[in-house]
């Protein structure tokens, strides 16, 4: 079966893994964050808008979704960007994330 996240991130993201039908939404997730993670260690202009775009369709899945969707987000997503988090790359994931998402991502991290 597949799932709202599972859907909307393969619509929107190219190249996402579609192959695994075991892989669970919150599994995708938390790759999808490692993804991010590599890119903004990358820290080109190209990888950094990618993770800008990333960043889009979670929050539109955050914004839209119930609380399922939500816990998978804060869980996998916020939750492994916020195991990179520094005082030096607070302000750099701030910027790439919309600022919907802004608020989640603070409450993760003083939830941790």
């Amino acid at each position: 079966m597949e799932t709202k996240i599972k859907s909307t991130l393969q619509q929107w993201i190219p190249g996402i893994q579609n192959n695994e039908e075991a892989t669970s939404d919150y599994e995708l997730l938390h790759q999808l964050a490692c993804s991010c993670i590599r890119r903004i260690h990358l820290g080109t202009d190209e990888d950094l808008l990618w993770v800008q775009d990333i960043a889009k369709v979670v929050n539109l899945l955050y914004q839209s979704g119930n609380r399922y969707t939500k816990n998978a987000i804060e869980n996998e997503f916020l939750s492994e960007l916020v195991q990179e988090e520094c005082p030096a790359s607070l302000k750099q994931h701030m910027d790439l994330l919309p600022k919907e998402l802004r608020k989640e991502y603070l409450k993760v991290i003083l939830e941790n």
